[in-house]
């Protein structure tokens, strides 16, 4: 007898195939502390825990991003690292400078129209002035 191979998308299972089993999941510790008789709610405490475990996670973050920073630039010698680090400090210069102009966009226009205002009425003074009537 010959074994003919299955088409591609055959949807019928195979016996002898092996499927994955997934694990049962236990509780895990987040899920066996709520099911364990709730203390009364102390604010102050709560926002505590909360505020440390952002402190802490933010702490793990910069440190995390430090490393990277680390291992990336480690590569380079000191000139190169050197005009990467100039490079960085031009582009968060012009950035920043960008985003200045951008929030003061409003105030600008509204000065050079009070200036161009006053300057046309200064021209229309002087002309009409000079204009026989």
């Amino acid at each position: 007898m010959k074994k003919e191979n299955p088409p591609l998308f055959n949807p019928v299972v195979q016996p002898g195939l092996a499927i994955p089993l997934r694990k049962k999941r236990t509780k895990s510790r987040k899920q066996s502390r709520t099911a364990r008789t709730k203390r009364g709610f102390n604010a102050r405490r709560t926002a505590g825990r909360f505020t440390s475990k952002v402190r802490r996670k933010a702490r793990v973050l910069s440190q995390r991003i430090k490393a990277g920073l680390t291992a990336r630039f480690a590569h380079l010698d000191r000139d190169k690292l050197k005009q990467a680090l100039i490079a960085c400090g031009v582009a968060a210069a012009v950035a920043t400078v960008i985003v200045v102009l951008v929030k003061m966009t409003p105030l600008i226009v509204a000065l050079l129209a009070l200036l161009g205002l006053g300057a046309v009425m200064q021209m229309w003074d002087r002309l009409r002035n000079r204009m026989p009537v």
